[in-house]
């Protein structure tokens, strides 16, 4: 975990473009925003409070697979062998792994929101230290899926293709992308089985509706029962030995 923080370190570019870039989408689309904000909406009526969290749960979707990168680049350094033969435990090297990146994203997010308030006239109506459970959840969530897209690859290349077609599907389906209002009647019935509708759900309750801790127990215990799933189905895979690129 310390390397992996050691190494995140020397990359600071890269969290400051997931901070900027969601910004800039966000300034651009908030208008688009606009109509879909409820009329009765504590938090606002400028587009920015769908935008904002839209961009954030987006991009963190979209970026669930940098933690698997983590796995190829010691396997390319040839450490890999090293650190499988260390008294570490299967459970130790993911968990190791994959957390680093899980305070990347939960900082990249809570920049978003931090810059948006001044930059985008974005407003909290509700609980801070609930919209963090709620980040703090997608992150954990979004980032553990990238560690099971890294168990079902084999190479670099295809955990790339992978993340990137199921980032978008989950930014996408999961209404973070654009609102599932304005998306066909058909998504409303899907959407819940993506870990990213429970993440707006639960900030769209703490940013229009004055959303307590109370109030986002559902979206946040959604989001760790499918990150649950997830590291049990990542576990069993790497213990399997089914991936021959890390394991065999």
């Amino acid at each position: 975990m310390r390397h992996e923080l050691r190494v995140i370190g020397t990359m600071p570019g890269t969290t400051l473009f997931g901070i900027a870039m969601p910004i800039v989408l966000a300034a651009l689309t908030q208008g688009l925003f606009t109509s879909a904000v409820p009329s009765g909406a504590a938090g606002g009526t400028g587009g920015a409070e769908l935008a904002v969290p839209g961009m954030a749960v987006a991009f963190a979707a979209l970026g669930a697979g940098r933690s698997g990168f983590a796995f190829f680049r010691d396997y390319g350094w040839g450490t890999w062998d090293r650190l499988r033969a260390s008294p570490a435990s299967t459970l130790d090297i993911v968990v190791g792994k994959v957390s680093p990146w899980v305070i990347m994203s939960l900082v990249q997010m809570l920049g978003l929101f931090v810059a948006a308030t001044p930059l985008l006239g974005f407003h909290v109506s509700g609980s801070w230290p609930a919209l963090v459970l709620v980040l703090f959840g997608t992150a954990l969530c979004l980032c553990t899926f990238g560690a099971l897209m890294t168990a079902v690859s084999r190479t670099s290349q295809q955990l790339n293709s992978i993340s990137g077609v199921c980032g978008l599907a989950f930014a996408a389906l999961g209404g973070a992308l654009v609102p599932l209002s304005a998306l066909p009647d058909w998504v409303d019935s899907v959407a819940p089985a993506f870990p990213t509708y429970w993440a707006v759900r639960g900030l769209h309750a703490v940013v229009l509706d004055r959303g307590g801790l109370a109030d986002v127990a559902l979206p946040t215990g959604a989001l760790l029962a499918f990150t649950a799933l997830f590291a049990l189905l990542t576990t069993a895979r790497f213990r399997a030995g089914e991936s021959k690129v890390y394991w065999g």
